[in-house]
């Protein structure tokens, strides 16, 4: 082989890998460098095929990291998201459908964490601050919420509720009690109340620990907290509500918390459950519109307003993005900031907004603007 034929080679091989290397955005690596990591960190095919993509689109020089690093995801998922929004294609059928396979691969990773998949068994491990639903025989269910766990109890605020008879007390009775754990799921156990003391400023019950507890109704998506005004329109069936924003009509509201699959928002008045709604709201400057079916409907008496859960669906592909990139810390253009108390991205609020996502009451702030919901003018 001549010296011309062996340069010519050399030459050959250089061109093909920065080819390769600027088709991949793998930097140093080869694809099959790429995919051969993939397999050995336990990913499927399509899996690696999807974080390839997404390595190419960020420019990523370290592509293997995607891997192992739940923040290098986040990262190419951010940089590809403003590149996108900046340039005007973050609603180009093939993006949002792209982007639609990122989150659906990020929640993924985030359900499959330890905490939600095999969740707690002792209310030993239930944090201060929990709300609670206190249910008791032919007594009706109470509101109430943990203000000490101690070794050998848990403390509970006295529950609110309907009035009780004169000379009533807690203590002995056996209850039932109810609650949702934040980014995990319902659960459920029984115990007897130790303790009643209604004299004290504070008034609380003791009620004895337990350290098995059923667990039901799993989370099937992560959400992120929101206070945001928005509004809610009765509607016949949810798959017919358009999705187009109109920012008029309907009944004022403040939003809770909200996620791909549903919403918490409080109302004015008393509302109840099984109807279905239309719900428009802001994320940032951006619109959003979900249509759903209120599946619990929780009435403060002394706020005079109703606490919605909704399970819902968004039928825009790029407003359910935006809900996504919200609820995992996805910075983008237009979003004030990154969800307060969200468990996604690399961001997370304060001590006090986590505290308020934990206790959804609602302060003065997020009370409806009027007592009673009354609808609005779609002019």
């Amino acid at each position: 082989m001549t010296t011309v034929t062996v340069v010519t080679a050399i030459a050959v091989l250089i061109v093909a890998a920065v080819v390769v290397a600027r088709s991949g955005g793998l930097g140093v690596y080869s694809l099959p460098e790429f995919y051969a990591a993939g397999k050995d960190a336990g990913f499927a095919l399509r899996d690696i095929r999807l974080l390839h993509r997404v390595a190419r689109e960020a420019g990523l020089t370290n592509p293997t990291s995607l891997f192992w690093s739940q923040r290098s995801l986040d990262r190419c998922i951010e940089t590809v998201y403003q590149r996108w929004y900046a340039e005007g294609l973050e609603d180009a059928p093939r993006n949002a459908a792209f982007l639609d396979d990122l989150f659906q691969y990020r929640k993924m990773i985030e359900l499959s964490h330890p905490r939600v998949r095999f969740g707690i068994q002792s209310s030993r491990s239930l944090d201060v601050g929990q709300p609670l639903k206190i249910v008791i025989d032919r007594g009706g269910a109470f509101r109430s919420r943990i203000v000490e766990n101690t070794r050998t109890h848990l403390a509970i605020a006295y529950p609110t509720g309907k009035s009780l008879p004169r000379g009533f007390s807690w203590r002995g009775k056996q209850i039932r009690v109810v609650l949702w754990r934040r980014d995990d799921a319902a659960y459920t156990f029984e115990t007897k109340v130790s303790s009643d003391y209604l004299d004290r400023a504070a008034p609380v019950l003791q009620i004895a620990h337990v350290d098995r507890m059923e667990r039901r109704q799993k989370r099937a998506s992560v959400r992120a907290p929101l206070s945001a005004p928005g509004r809610v329109t009765p509607v016949r069936a949810p798959e017919e509500v358009d999705p187009t924003p109109v920012g008029a009509g309907g009944y004022r509201c403040r939003m809770v918390d909200i996620s791909e699959d549903g919403a918490a928002l409080f109302v004015g008045g008393r509302a109840k459950a099984g109807i279905n709604l239309r719900i428009e709201t802001t994320i940032g400057e951006h619109p959003v519109v979900l249509a759903g079916t209120v599946r619990t409907a929780s009435y403060d008496r002394t706020r005079h307003v109703t606490l919605l859960h909704i399970q819902a669906e968004v039928a825009d592909l790029v407003m359910k993005n935006r809900i996504r990139a919200y609820v995992f810390g996805i910075g983008r253009p237009g979003f004030s900031s990154s969800p307060p108390g969200s468990t996604g991205g690399s961001a997370g609020g304060s001590d006090a907004e986590a505290a308020r996502a934990q206790n959804p009451e609602p302060s003065a702030s997020e009370t409806p603007p009027t007592a009673e919901a009354q609808p609005e003018s779609a002019s």
